[in-house]
């Protein structure tokens, strides 16, 4: 799920699949009442909506996340390099 943003005392709640929407929309009445409640704010509503992320990156195989762990931390190439460690 990613963080909540506000805009217009509407507090938009981002799903990242159909199961956390359907989770999240069971609960929204529940959610609404007690940030209202400990906000002291009943002007506040909630929309929840299902993310639209086409630009996810789906890993084919173990080399394509070792290569991009690697990229990301120079440490694990040196060990990976240090202990001859192979895929």
């Amino acid at each position: 799920m990613n963080l909540p943003s506000i805009n217009n005392n509407i507090i938009i709640i981002n799903t990242i699949n159909k199961m956390n929407f359907k989770e999240i929309k069971e609960y929204k009445s529940r959610i609404q009442t007690f940030i209202s409640k400990e906000l002291n704010n009943y002007s506040l509503a909630i929309d929840i909506r299902l993310s639209e992320d086409t630009d996810k990156k789906i890993f084919l195989d173990s080399k394509e996340k070792l290569k991009i762990i690697q990229d990301g931390n120079n440490s694990i190439s040196y060990l990976i390099d240090e202990f001859k460690l192979r895929i």
